[in-house]
């Protein structure tokens, strides 16, 4: 058995260890916070170690690594150990030591490595000292760990952040068109997303009223939630198809002009179902009105009726008849927190079945793989691997967390997605044709969505902050508060830069595309981040 987790890091800031020179000469960098301290010597420790024919070795297609990387390098005949040999720019003399197996981890150099490109080489080792050849090489970059708290104290408060950026948002001509046609206007091309996007900006609506409570604004963006929650019931998939109840994944004129195959009207991304569950029981929550509890109620049950042997659903799907258009299976960690929210602040019955079945696939496949695949409505499906995410691995900690069981897998699983897609600062240079997408614009803290996106997205930022503070309060560690903080603090820094807007990417640049879910999704994290410090905190923000 491997361990999930590497030994706590719930270091008092106040005692902390004095670092020493590594081997070579080279030290720790001298611009060290006292939190950015213990995280680089946190940073030894890897993240889901493989061994094989036991743990497989998911970082075949990793770039970047801020704990220490451990790779699937073969064994040589008759070595009896093997000389790790490290290199670097950076560094005057290689780096080095020696283990006993090729695919040991790289934490015994790993807190003398410096930020930036590296190599490595593994050689097979003779008991006589011969060197009997190369078990593997392999470049990456060594990321920078955390080394805030960074944009403290923010420009602009939380929650009145999340306000001006729904006010720009809620007020744009494509909304304002909700409220003139009751209808979606057919000029912005995302509300073909209508379960995503929809839903979005319902949520954004609902969240902007509860901001603004007693205002005209507030009156406005109830009836906005109500004119988009409204149309979503009306183009459901109908009664009698397979996937009744849920809202389209794909809607309208402009999918018909996609070329990906996949995206076609009569499929359904099947986790899309939470997306439209999620904000009826937003609308509902704000209005009473049990319509929207029952269509919310509605999508469970279709997700009841559709679970498979496994305990899960294919990922994509044609709706009327449930048949699978894709080789790629769900990871329902999304549908496991759905049902979790219906149980607890609904008291939804009958669902408890559907949830064991959809954790226990989940535990006995991407847990033990760590395969997190992309799963979006807009990517092609990738082989194993190759496009990896932290959406599925976020959502489970942060069910694990909520629910007190098996914290240690909860935040092996944030370290994952730390690790892999948070770039706290020197992000992996990468030059683009559109200045915005080269990482050296790029405004840090961050978050990358995907391997095959590998850029910084707003919303992946928002998933972030609430897996960071799901786990500070779970364990009470406050370097995941000061990591959530950060995060949350690049928002308005970034929002300065763009007339009040929170921009889809975490750059300077204008007209890049934007997607409304990555204003709302982040508005209503900061709003909700901002009242649990005030609660923490009674004299905050007097």
């Amino acid at each position: 058995m491997h361990s999930l987790v590497p030994p706590r890091f719930l270091v008092s800031l106040a005692l902390l260890v004095t670092l020493s020179p590594g081997s070579n000469g080279q030290t720790h960098p001298s611009t060290l916070t006292a939190a950015g301290r213990v995280a680089w010597e946190a940073s030894a420790n890897p993240v889901r170690k493989g061994i094989p024919g036991q743990v497989p070795f998911w970082n075949e297609h990793a770039k970047r690594f801020i704990y220490a990387p451990a790779f699937d390098f073969k064994r040589v005949p008759n070595a009896t150990h093997y000389r790790f040999e490290l290199t670097s720019d950076a560094v005057r003399t290689p780096l080095h030591f020696d283990a006993a197996e090729p695919f040991a981890d790289l934490g015994p150099i790993w807190t003398q490595v410096p930020v930036g490109e590296f190599t490595l080489t593994v050689t097979g080792i003779a008991k006589d000292g011969t060197k009997l050849g190369i078990a593997g090489t392999r470049s990456a970059y060594r990321a920078a760990p955390f080394n805030g708290p960074y944009h403290e104290p923010p420009v602009l408060a939380l929650d009145k952040s999340a306000s001006l950026a729904l006010r720009k948002l809620l007020h744009k001509d494509y909304v304002n068109y909700w409220l003139l046609h009751r209808e979606s206007d057919p000029q912005y091309v995302l509300y073909q997303y209508p379960s995503k996007i929809h839903g979005a900006l319902l949520i954004g609506a609902v969240t902007q009223a509860r901001l603004t409570a007693g205002s005209e604004e507030a009156r406005r963006s109830t009836e906005l939630a109500r004119v988009i929650a409204d149309y979503m019931l009306q183009i459901r998939f109908p009664e009698g198809s397979k996937w009744q109840h849920h809202v389209p994944t794909y809607h309208g004129p402009h999918i018909k002009k996609v070329k990906k195959k996949h995206m076609r009207l009569a499929n359904h991304l099947t986790t899309m179902g939470v997306d439209a569950g999620n904000a009826f029981l937003e609308v509902y929550e704000l209005t009473g009105e049990d319509k929207y509890l029952a269509a919310a109620t509605q999508i469970a049950e279709t997700y009841r009726t559709t679970q498979n042997e496994q305990g899960t659903w294919p990922l994509l799907v044609r709706f009327k008849d449930g048949e699978s258009v894709s080789e790629l299976i769900s990871i329902p960690t999304a549908v496991v927190n759905y049902i979790d929210r219906l149980q607890r602040d609904y008291q939804v019955e009958g669902l408890e079945e559907v949830k064991q079945r959809a954790l226990h696939y989940i535990m006995e496949n991407p847990v033990k793989s760590f395969n997190w695949q992309g799963q979006f409505e807009d990517i092609v499906p990738r082989a194993p691997y190759v496009n990896q995410s932290r959406e599925q691995a976020c959502e489970l900690a942060m069910y694990l967390l909520r629910n007190k069981e098996n914290q240690e897998l909860a935040e092996e699983l944030i370290r994952f997605a730390e690790d892999q897609f948070v770039i706290w600062e020197k992000p992996l240079p990468r030059e683009r044709k559109n200045p915005g997408f080269s990482s050296a614009n790029w405004i840090t803290p961050s978050v990358q969505e995907q391997y095959v996106f590998w850029n910084p997205v707003g919303r992946s930022a928002a998933v972030m902050i609430a897996t960071y503070w799901q786990a500070y309060e779970s364990t009470g560690d406050t370097m995941y508060r000061l990591k959530a903080e950060s995060l949350a603090n690049t928002f308005p820094a970034v929002q300065q830069v763009h007339d009040g807007d929170y921009p889809t990417f975490f750059t300077p640049y204008p007209k890049m595309n934007f997607w409304l879910n990555s204003v709302v999704f982040p508005a209503k994290v900061l709003m909700e981040l901002e009242h649990k410090k005030a609660a923490l905190n009674p004299s905050h923000g007097k």
